[in-house]
């Protein structure tokens, strides 16, 4: 594990915390933990969400085959349809 020191915090975020740890019945050390710990799997929620919406309009724009794909059949037509 690493170890991590934050420097300057300001007196009324680490009265917060400190509250908020004793109302969790933990240290304050591991209520940072939590919360960084959530607000990092937050980011990663949000960005497959951001993702997954991506994919959902993409489809929501394209066109799906109304039948099956016969390569064949489309150039004997083109083919057909062509004078010489």
């Amino acid at each position: 594990m690493a170890t991590l020191t934050i420097r300057n915090v300001d007196e009324k975020v680490r009265r917060a915390l400190k509250k908020r740890a004793a109302e969790n019945d933990v240290s304050m050390e591991e209520e940072v933990r939590r919360i960084l710990a959530k607000s990092v799997q937050s980011q990663k929620n949000t960005r497959k969400d951001k993702i997954h919406h991506r994919i959902e309009l993409i489809e929501s724009v394209s066109m799906r085959p109304i039948g099956p794909f016969d390569l064949k059949a489309i150039t004997d037509e083109i083919w057909n349809g062509r004078t010489l």
